[in-house]
């Protein structure tokens, strides 16, 4: 994505309230606007009142996640065109086209969402229909535009197409060009003055993805070298951010979004209280029992009562979680390995290990049988008194986001200019709307100690 020219005063942080390369105006427009492309069976239906409504027979249960409505933006400038090029007598097609169709398509076909948009980003959001948006993703850019604003499209995304609990996902190759080279150091502050008037509840994913690509390159800086033709040998990033009220885009991320290779990071989502419990005969090591259900067979609480414990003869328990609710990112063993944390004011008690539910725990019968996840935590000595301690999982940064930053890409590769950049200034401004010592988690269970 590059800035157009004309976008060269807008930088400074007054005129990044951003209208961008398109104007409020032309935003109100569109929004009242149908493509000719749109059929009348694709325009979404009138909305009733809630008292005239009828459920469909395969609607989705109360239980499942919903979504009233859910907007696409797909950028259509120059630099994307090597994701999306005209199909060849060889028909071969790329990475990005192959992926984003199944997407495209399986959020088309998905009950749970109860309206859809579609938009092309060209200097404007442009009405697509979804028929209109699939084939060019599948048969390339006819039509593409000189340039976009990074910050103009998170500024028009942010403020117009997420009102009513709507969620909206941006899919573009996120290359964030400033005018000037000295104004590199501010794309971090560019990128918060462009969400600064977003809803107050704003949570943002951010989906990485590689493909190959087959066209001219742009890159953000043009340093020794100008745009690359006949690129590239090797994948190219691009990304999906997914824009809405943070409980919403939790429940996207946990359903429409599974199954994406690649690359994820959250930010702003809500903590949750996962369905959880101690289980008092599943993994069990050493003296104790579930002090708030008894000691009958199968017990499950949230109060362990520690008989006897110590380094040498430690007790172990596991915490059954069921973390269905979360994003894929925050249900890979590993990664909660690493950062799950047990917090309390004991030296006594840590997470030993984090294991994900297999056949055998599914088929047991047992109250195991309810869980996702298993996390064993061991006590190397009787506490004195009750404590209270939470398990929680923080909202750290992947240290894939520096891996994926370059700050040259005049040499095309798997690479982004100033990506993480970008996400301290989506970090920062969310991080600053967030209030308590935790806020950053995406999941706490409470568990008490206590002695027998």
């Amino acid at each position: 994505m590059r800035i157009p020219l004309f976008v060269r005063h807008v930088l400074p942080a007054a005129a990044l309230l951003l209208a961008g390369c398109y104007s409020r105006s032309d935003m109100q427009q569109e929004q009242q606007a149908e493509t000719p492309a749109q059929t009348e069976s694709e325009k979404p239906a009138a909305a009733k009142p809630a008292a005239a409504s009828k459920p469909a027979a395969n609607a989705p249960t109360s239980a499942q996640a919903g979504f009233p409505q859910v907007n696409v933006f797909l950028e259509v400038s120059g630099s994307m065109q090597g994701f999306m090029p005209a199909t060849g007598a060889d028909a071969r097609t790329t990475q990005f086209q192959q992926q984003m169709s199944d997407w495209l398509s399986t959020l088309e076909r998905d009950q749970r969402v109860q309206q859809r948009r579609y938009f092309r980003i060209a200097d404007r959001p442009l009405a697509d229909s979804y028929r209109a948006l699939s084939e060019t993703v599948r048969r390339g850019i006819s039509q593409p535009a000189k340039s976009t604003s990074i910050p103009a499209i998170l500024d028009t995304v942010a403020n117009r197409y997420l009102a009513d609990g709507a969620v909206s996902v941006i899919i573009s190759d996120f290359i964030y060009s400033p005018e000037r080279p000295g104004d590199v150091p501010y794309i971090n502050t560019d990128i918060a003055d462009a969400l600064a008037r977003s809803r107050k509840d704003l949570a943002v994913s951010v989906y990485g993805l590689t493909s190959d690509f087959r066209g001219t390159y742009y890159p953000a800086m043009k340093g020794r070298v100008g745009k690359v033709p006949n690129c590239c040998s090797e994948p190219v990033p691009y990304y999906l951010w997914v824009l809405g009220p943070a409980n919403l885009v939790g429940q996207f991320d946990a359903t429409l979004m599974k199954g994406l290779p690649g690359e994820q990071a959250h930010f702003g989502l809500p903590a949750l209280e996962v369905p959880n419990s101690v289980l008092s005969r599943y993994g069990r090591k050493g003296s104790w029992f579930v002090a708030d259900a008894g000691k009958q067979a199968g017990a499950s609480g949230h109060t362990v009562a520690i008989e006897e414990a110590s380094a040498q003869e430690p007790a172990e328990f596991v915490v059954g979680l069921d973390l269905n609710q979360l994003p894929e990112l925050f249900q890979t063993p590993a990664y909660l390995q690493k950062n799950l944390a047990l917090r309390g004011n004991t030296t006594e008690a840590k997470v030993l290990k984090v294991e994900a539910a297999t056949e055998s725990t599914k088929r047991s019968g047992g109250p195991e049988a309810a869980y996702t996840h298993f996390v064993t935590v061991r006590v190397t000595g009787k506490p004195r008194s009750e404590q209270q301690l939470t398990l929680a999982l923080p909202a750290a940064r992947p240290t894939w986001v520096e891996k994926w930053t370059t700050t040259d890409d005049s040499r095309p590769g798997p690479q982004t200019f100033a990506l993480s950049r970008q996400l301290d200034g989506l970090q920062k401004l969310l991080a600053g709307r967030q209030a308590g010592t935790n806020a950053a988690d995406v999941l706490r269970v409470p568990l008490t100690l206590q002695p027998d």
